[in-house]
């Protein structure tokens, strides 16, 4: 984790900002915030880094992202890490997490109130191979993982929906692109460090000839 890190990015229409926040060392590694920004709302979580990879307080950036959503989560359950360590993230690799969440909708929604919606994500992740990406924030050497998510109910025999995605993640910066059925969800649009403070596109393209 890298304290101060902010990626922009397009999500269809909107911007989506991941910004890590308050990075300190532990006894395991290393510990933070992560926070998100989309449609006006924002959401954070904290996250840990240690040799077994990354692990959120919400499971993974998805429940960061329902915290965006204006949704109030409540995290039943969470194994697996969000993110391997990078010595593990190679081609063939592939890991499990689970996130059992229950969530209520804002005050403002039109949703009976009171209700409560339980869910559970299963997702399996394999590298299937290093890929040269282009998107609007550069053009980087990056792992392409296939991701299968599946969402069911959080109730026994419960009937699950799947879905196949594909996400590039860059060494050094993180996610670069996810796309779904061959149409980009996300699209990393700049990158900025404390350091600059400003867009970063040259500096990634420099890493364009650089090996993982």
């Amino acid at each position: 984790m890298e304290n101060g890190l902010k990626l922009t990015y397009r999500a269809g229409s909107s911007r989506l900002t991941i910004s890590t926040r308050e990075v300190a060392s532990t006894a395991e590694g290393q510990k933070g915030l992560l926070a998100v920004e989309l449609k006006g709302r924002s959401g954070q979580t904290e996250a840990f880094c240690t040799s077994e990879g990354v692990r959120t307080g919400l499971g993974g950036l998805e429940g960061a992202l329902l915290s965006a959503s204006g949704m109030q989560v409540e995290v039943v359950s969470a194994e697996g890490v969000a993110v391997p360590p990078s010595a593990k993230m190679v081609p063939g690799a592939s890991w499990r997490n689970s996130l059992s969440v229950r969530m209520k909708p804002p005050e403002s929604s039109k949703m009976p109130a009171g209700m409560v919606i339980a869910t559970t994500f299963d997702k399996e992740a394999t590298v299937v191979g290093e890929e040269e990406v282009k998107v609007e924030g550069g053009t980087f050497k990056a792992l392409k993982v296939k991701n299968l998510t599946t969402a069911r109910a959080s109730r026994p025999g419960a009937q699950g929906r799947s879905i196949e995605s594909l996400i590039w993640f860059a060494p050094g910066v993180g996610i670069v692109k996810v796309s779904t059925g061959g149409t980009t969800d996300l699209e990393l649009l700049k990158v900025e460090r404390p350091a600059t403070a400003k867009t970063a596109p040259a500096a990634a393209k420099d890493r364009k000839g650089s090996k993982l």
